[in-house]
């Protein structure tokens, strides 16, 4: 488990050469802008079966961005509610 303290778009630069594979991607990032910084410079390391977790999803710009970043290269994903604010879906 790495904890990355700062924001996306000073932290995912430097991070992503350092990382290899990922299994879990939590973001917590309800803005459109540091969720394109997260899913750009790291999904490609997420593995087939790993799990991305949305804690802001519901009524936040980063929906937005996931659906951009879907439909950008043609993705569907099944999106699994978990609360009121947060979801996840498994990457396939």
């Amino acid at each position: 488990v790495v904890f990355v303290k700062g924001f996306f778009n000073d932290t995912m630069r430097p991070l992503a050469p350092k990382v290899d594979k990922l299994s879990i991607m939590r973001l917590d990032g309800d803005m459109y802008e540091s969720t394109v910084d997260v899913l750009y410079h790291l999904y490609g390391k997420l593995s087939v079966g790993g799990y991305v977790i949305m804690d802001d999803w519901y009524g936040f710009p980063s929906k937005t961005a996931c659906e951009h970043f879907f439909a950008a290269h043609g993705m569907t994903v099944n999106m699994v509610a978990i609360d009121g604010n947060s979801a996840y879906w498994q990457k396939t």
